[in-house]
């Protein structure tokens, strides 16, 4: 389908909330775009135009290898399309998914979570240093693009380069270094956040960039075990369940490991360790091969 003398859209790719995603190709340029397909009339309502004009803008402002890359925005008089980088891996969690299927149903190794979150987390250090929030970390919103179509097929997770999407929900701090909005995934919030969706304690309380190390616990948990660390069948049962803290863990998880993890599932957002912080954490700096058993009971 071509959209302008230039954009052409191959094949879907995948559906979202507000549109399709296509592989793209743009006239002269010798590679694969992904194209978002959105229509004009959804995205201009009042309530949803604030948060695509906000991702567009903080896109704009950032440059990371491990961020999903901007490249220009074309419109029709019924949609928009947002034209970005290819990613070839697709998501975080379906590679779990896919790993898991192949391992017996066994989550990643500490390697391959080590090599991953230290993207994650250099990335994290990049965006808050520029005092933005992300807001909605979570598998889903984490990319994988493998070096190789042969690392692809073999899905050598060594051998891939994580981006972080959707920024739809970030923002960017003003000068108090707060923000109070309610928004993201409550499986991955921060507890300030999931109480103010469960209205209950804490709703008038403000939250920072510390809100992004929670979520990235999160998925730092099922990573390495292929699970949530906390559900619920209600919002006020996953909110319950938090306040309670409780979670089990692997007897295989090294100390290392189960150290990195508590610094950032902290109730306490002053408790937990900021980006710059965990990079210096042994999880991050030591080799996986020297990590020391952990001999205490499975439950932090």
């Amino acid at each position: 389908m071509q959209v302008q003398d230039d954009l052409t859209l191959i094949k879907l790719l995948g559906k979202g909330s507000f549109g399709e995603v296509y592989l793209s190709t743009i006239k002269g340029r010798n590679r694969y775009f992904a194209t978002k397909k959105i229509k004009r009339q959804i995205v201009d309502k009042p309530s949803l135009k604030k948060y695509f004009e906000n991702e567009i803008e903080i896109l704009k402002q950032l440059d990371h290898q491990n961020i999903v890359r901007l490249e220009e925005i074309k419109k029709t008089n019924d949609y928009y399309f947002i034209v970005m980088e290819y990613i070839n891996g697709g998501g975080l969690s379906d590679c779990l998914k896919k790993y898991m299927k192949l391992n017996n149903n066994k989550a990643f190794p500490e390697q391959i979570v080590q090599h991953l979150m230290k993207q994650i987390i250099e990335t994290l250090y990049y965006i808050h240093s520029r005092k933005i929030i992300h807001r909605d970390l979570k598998l889903d919103n984490i990319m994988v693009n493998f070096y190789s179509n042969e690392d692809k097929e073999n899905l050598d997770m060594m051998k891939a380069r994580i981006k972080i999407i959707d920024f739809g929900f970030a923002i960017q701090l003003d000068k108090k270094n707060l923000t109070y909005t309610a928004v993201g995934s409550p499986i991955n919030m921060d507890p300030i956040i999931l109480n103010k969706f469960a209205k209950r304690k804490d709703v008038d309380s403000g939250y920072d960039t510390k809100a992004d190390i929670w979520s990235i616990g999160t998925v730092c948990y099922e990573l390495l075990t292929g699970k949530a660390v906390f559900a619920g069948k209600t919002i006020k049962d996953l909110a319950d369940k938090v306040d309670k803290g409780n979670y089990s863990l692997p007897k295989s998880l090294s100390q290392e490991t189960v150290s990195f993890l508590n610094v950032m599932l902290q109730y306490d957002s002053k408790s937990r360790y900021s980006a710059e912080e965990l990079l210096k954490h042994p999880f991050l700096t030591k080799n996986v091969n020297f990590f020391t058993k952990f001999n205490q009971k499975n439950t932090l």
